[in-house]
């Protein structure tokens, strides 16, 4: 990637009531870029749900605790940061969501989803948190 054009930065309580306006946001940043509706439909998905997991799972949706959500804008790529200030966990010891035992479960497809639909996603496990970053390229 090239040189950022352009950074967003977006700090949310933790509270699912949230998640709207992170996909408004993130749905004006990716037709901004001229993203095309399948690429724009991934984006939101995405970010919502990493936004999600950061509420739910690692914030326990304590209100005390933020969400940080980063866009950075290239020429040829949106890359997304969500930082939380959870526990933390290891993405090497998630259940695999297409085990037999796991298929009919109704959580534990996010980091598939997220893997599937971005072009590159990095899931970093910090001293007080997790890190995750997407890019999706133009």
């Amino acid at each position: 990637m090239s040189d950022p054009v352009r950074t967003e930065n977006l700090i949310i309580p933790s509270r699912t009531d949230e998640l709207e306006r992170v996909d408004t946001i993130t749905e004006r940043i990716g037709s901004e870029m001229g993203f095309d509706d399948g690429a724009r439909a991934d984006l939101g998905i995405c970010v919502t749900e990493a936004v999600n997991n950061a509420i739910v799972h690692a914030h326990r949706n304590d209100e005390a605790l933020i969400v940080e959500v980063r866009f950075t804008c290239y020429a040829d790529a949106l890359k997304v940061s969500i930082r939380d200030h959870g526990p933390g966990f290891d993405v090497d010891a998630l259940p695999d969501p297409t085990a037999p035992e796991n298929l009919l479960k109704d959580h534990g497809r996010g980091v598939m989803l997220i893997r599937a639909l971005m072009d590159e996603v990095m899931i970093h496990r910090l001293a007080d948190g997790m890190l995750v970053e997407m890019v999706k390229k133009l």
